[in-house]
């Protein structure tokens, strides 16, 4: 009996005395739910912070952090670039966590499917109601039979189209028009069972992993505003988030969407509140702290840039838009070469389709937006482009450079909550999984962003994409992906975020 206590607590000490499999050393340790913000020491084994602690501990990799912040891997609410070329600069950006909650991800159980076991960042994505909407329309039963078949028949594409210098398949030119013949939708209104059937294929969505509802109805001006109540509806029972580009420019879309859930008990967050509100920014983020302390679940969001981005064929461009947005052609810049636009190449680049930056915000915007205690960070990255906006690159980086240290606009602490704890609450009603990252804490996901608060800046700029600079280390689901500002090659650490619901 001696004997075998004996072994048992050999047994024990050998056991307590294994290495981590990561060890962060002596960095500025700062987790922004509980405010811990010390020299500390992490301790990670798998995918799971193991130990945070000022005892020396060993592991069998050991980073060096001393002089650096040690934080919560950022989670961006709103990313479009959902591809390994544009998870790229979100990882030099800090970011371990892009997903897309605006649009949504059309055929999402075949999207997560492809990118599993394959992505460098984690991901997940809404359902996207305007999609949705115009297949359920009957107007469009054979556009929509034909993508279906398309899906069904080939394989999801995870790369850009831009980032191969090779001409569009006919495959993908043949894709391109079935979209485009849906388009005609976005000025029309539905009837009734043809909401009844989106909302259908909205569970659907639910049950295949979404993570709320993306619904960005300023790109489909054409829907009712009871149809769109509908939607807030099915929301409420289905305890999910509507994330929404409100209807328009300016307060009336805002209100609408404010409107919309607080009178169906649902939850809406507003994206882009900088370039939805415009010069009245302040009334926006004002509306949503009252909502807030009134017990309403409503949030919004903001990027640190001056400029928007978007289609040049959509209807945000239709007639009207220099006087809706107070600026003309010349504010224009098409995003494949960098030339301002006038007149002539505006109407002939609208006609060909493509993606064009707009000049149109003021700095004090940018500036209140980002300080205001209830505005959550997000990018509104879009897909990569080498003249993509620098939003696609530059979003955490630029906050934490300019904003932070340069300007003192806000302080650390409060920075990365925006990025960190405020955007993983957002979603963790739907997805119990991010009850475990936006947080340093035992038992958390490793999801670890290391950065030198001296240097980290936005390199990226309206010439072109440029990574980020300052961040030193990322680790995603305990495995490193960045190390010592390089990005290791070959390793895919990203995980879906999925729904509650998901079957």
């Amino acid at each position: 009996m001696k004997n075998f206590i004996l072994i048992k607590l050999a047994i024990i000490t050998i056991g307590l005395s294994q290495p981590y499999d990561i060890v962060i050393e002596q960095g500025r340790v700062i987790d922004p739910e509980t405010d811990l913000d010390q020299i500390c020491n992490i301790g990670i084994i798998g995918n799971e912070i193991s130990n945070i602690t000022k005892k020396s501990i060993n592991g069998k990799v050991t980073i060096n952090a001393k002089g650096l912040v040690v934080s919560p891997g950022f989670i961006d609410l709103h990313a479009h670039g959902q591809t390994n070329s544009a998870h790229r600069y979100q990882l030099k950006d800090g970011v371990t966590t892009a997903l897309e909650m605006e649009s949504g991800v059309v055929f999402i159980e075949r999207w997560i499917e492809a990118k599993k076991g394959k992505s460098l960042v984690n991901f997940g994505a809404t359902a996207p109601h305007g999609f949705l909407r115009s297949i359920a329309m009957n107007k469009n039963k054979r556009t929509a039979n034909q993508l279906i078949d398309h899906f069904n028949k080939n394989k999801m594409k995870l790369e850009d189209s831009t980032s191969d210098k090779s001409k569009p398949s006919k495959e993908d030119e043949k894709l391109k028009k079935l979209f485009n013949d849906l388009s005609s939708s976005n000025y029309e209104s539905q009837t009734y069972s043809e909401t009844e059937k989106t909302k259908d294929l909205i569970k659907n969505y639910m049950e295949k992993g979404a993570l709320g509802i993306g619904l960005p109805v300023g790109y489909y001006l054409g829907a009712s505003a009871g149809e769109i109540f509908e939607i807030y509806k099915l929301a409420k029972t289905l305890d999910v988030t509507v994330y929404t580009h409100t209807r328009g420019f300016g307060m009336p879309g805002i209100q609408e969407a404010m409107a919309a859930a607080s009178t169906a008990g649902a939850s809406v967050h507003i994206v882009h509140a900088n370039s939805m509100s415009l010069g009245e920014i302040e009334t926006t983020l004002s509306m949503v702290e009252s909502a807030q302390k009134n017990g309403l679940d409503i949030t919004t969001e903001v990027y640190p840039y001056t400029a928007a981005s978007t289609s040049l064929e959509s209807i945000l461009f239709d007639e009207g838009w220099k006087e809706t947005l107070n600026i003309s052609y010349n504010d224009l810049q098409w995003e494949k070469t960098g030339e301002r636009l006038n007149k002539k190449t505006f109407y002939e680049y609208r006609k060909k389709g493509g993606v064009v930056i707009i000049h149109m915000m003021k700095p004090e915007w940018i500036k209140k937006g980002v300080s205001h205690p209830i505005s959550i960070i997000a990018s509104d990255g879009m897909p990569y482009a080498p003249g993509a906006h620098p939003r696609t690159a530059g979003t955490f980086s630029r906050i934490l450079g300019k904003y932070v240290r340069e300007e003192k606009v806000l302080d650390l602490i409060t920075a990365l909550k925006k990025m960190t704890i405020m955007p993983a609450r957002r979603l963790e009603k739907i997805a119990p999984s991010m009850t475990r990252k936006g947080r340093l804490q035992v038992g958390a996901d490793a999801d670890i962003t290391i950065f030198n608060p001296n240097t980290i800046i936005d390199k990226a700029d309206f010439s072109g994409l440029k990574y980020s600079e300052g961040v030193q280390t990322v680790i995603i689901n305990g495995k490193i992906i960045v190390k010592e500002g390089r990005i290791i090659e070959n390793v895919f650490p990203g995980k879906p975020i999925l729904s509650k619901y998901k079957k």
